[in-house]
């Protein structure tokens, strides 16, 4: 059985017997759209040689495995390897927003480039992260 996966994962297709280059062609279509997404899983099936080799030419994804978890964990270990991937490329533009408590005690220069001690209440801060200090009003 050969499961395709699709959008949000659903799939957009089951089918009992070998993967062949027509199933390779359907998940192909998602390179145009979200290519994490354009994978074969498959099942306790065959890969004919042609069909992975397509596969290979086109930058589809194709996981098998004899038992249905083990194929489910590769899957999901490939997803959370491109947004890994995807973190890594986006980190020096990406702001993740953060709630910082300074502590007056701690303000050594007031000034470009200030310098002073906070407390961390939320979020996460990385060097680099712009910080807007709203005012009392």
């Amino acid at each position: 059985m050969a499961l395709r996966r699709h959008l949000h994962p659903k799939y957009s297709g089951i089918r009992i017997g070998p993967v062949v280059k027509r199933d390779v062609m359907k998940a192909s279509t998602m390179l145009e759209h979200e290519n994490q997404y354009a994978t074969i899983l498959a099942f306790d099936v065959k890969i004919e040689r042609d069909a992975q080799e397509l596969a290979d030419n086109l930058g589809v994804k194709i996981f098998q495995a004899d038992i249905i978890y083990h194929l489910f964990d590769k899957f999901m270990a490939y997803r959370e390897e491109i947004r890994q991937r995807k973190r890594d490329e986006f980190k020096s533009i990406a702001v993740f927003p953060c709630k910082l408590k300074i502590l007056p005690q701690f303000v050594f220069n007031s000034r470009d480039p200030i310098v002073m001690g906070v407390i961390v209440e939320a979020g996460v801060i990385k060097e680099g992260t712009p910080i807007c200090v709203p005012s009392k009003e």
